[in-house]
């Protein structure tokens, strides 16, 4: 799935903004988890540690070396130098993870975090432009309404004026200037809602051709990246 041909609508950035959140608290849950595996294999070395240096007590105390030759003393040395390498591996293996695995995944989850807020506040700043455009439209279309019915009633008023008072007379003259200046401010605000709404279409153009999939596209390549590190992360 492309995020830029199939995440355009408002439903789809919500859905990749839920994804992201779910996805950090997994990581967290993960970061967590390897924590307390961390001191449990720790706890768990340092308790093989205690049996082994509890079960050399024996060959210790053998001051007259009556166990020299036991087969079954041998068996038990065996027993306790097995331990206490299971105990360094497990040792060794949590000081890793912790260097290294650990690492990562709190790197990774940075990374994500800052991805998360870098491509909610790009969507942000690109979709404030078009609201503001469109806001802008809704202003000039209503004062254009304005202008229009204040033009027809000016030439309402002054066709009435003329067909009763004829052809001249300053009551005439004075509504005369009054529509002449209500149909130049209505040419204005037409021909700035005109353009206005050229301007928003280009915008609008721009926005889910151009501005909208470039943003979804990049952010979809840093989130298969992603993917990659996270994939990676487990395998060790």
């Amino acid at each position: 799935m492309g995020f830029s041909t199939n995440l355009q609508s408002r439903g789809g950035h919500e859905a990749l903004l839920g994804r992201q959140d779910a996805e950090l608290r997994l990581l967290e849950t993960m970061r967590r988890c390897l924590l307390t595996k961390l001191r449990c294999d720790r706890d768990y070395s340092s308790a093989l540690c205690a049996v082994t240096a509890q079960g050399q007590k024996v060959e210790r105390g053998d001051e007259n070396n009556y166990l020299t030759g036991s087969l079954v003393a041998q068996a038990w040395k065996g027993v306790l130098e097995e331990l206490e390498n299971v105990a360094k591996l497990l040792k060794i293996n949590a000081d890793i993870v912790e260097k290294e695995t650990l690492e990562k995944l709190n790197t990774l989850y940075i990374e994500k975090k800052k991805a998360r807020k870098t491509y909610q506040d790009e969507h942000t700043r690109i979709s404030l432009q078009m609201s503001n455009i469109t806001e802008e439209v809704t202003r000039k279309k209503a004062e254009y309404q304005k202008q229009l019915e204040n033009y027809r009633q000016m030439r309402s008023r002054f066709e009435d004026h003329y067909f009763k008072s004829g052809r001249g007379g300053r009551k005439l003259d004075d509504v005369r200037d009054k529509y002449q200046r209500a149909c130049r401010k209505l040419h204005l605000v037409h021909n700035e809602y005109v353009l206005l709404l050229v301007e928003a279409e280009e915008n609008e153009q721009s926005f889910r051709t151009t501005l909208l999939p470039a943003l979804l596209q990049q952010h979809q390549a840093s989130q298969e990246l992603f993917v990659k590190s996270w994939r990676n992360i487990m395998r060790e």
